[in-house]
């Protein structure tokens, strides 16, 4: 095992700890908020699923997500394309 900084580790191929778990918990948090924005994107306005997509994806990245990547995912769920969120239940190293 190998300690990356306090709260992070590097084990077979993937990091542990808390800091890892945390960012675990968010892409759940952040694909659940993509799924139901994607089974009714018809209830709310452009601006707003484009509003709910980049909540998702800020939650999920801590930061302000790119304006194209939130435009291009809301984009694919007003046309009805499924975008898959996947979350292992490791943190990958990459």
């Amino acid at each position: 095992m190998k300690i990356i900084e306090d709260g992070l580790y590097a084990h077979d191929q993937a990091a542990g700890g808390p800091l890892a778990e945390a960012a675990l918990r968010r892409a759940g948090e952040a694909g659940r908020r993509m799924e139901r924005l994607q089974q009714d994107p018809g209830a709310l306005t452009d601006a707003q699923l484009r509003d709910e997509v980049r909540r998702a994806l800020r939650h999920f990245m801590q930061r302000e997500p790119h304006i194209g990547q939130v435009t291009s995912l809301a984009g694919q769920i007003r046309r009805g394309t499924r975008c898959a969120w996947l979350v292992s239940d490791r943190l990958a190293l990459a």
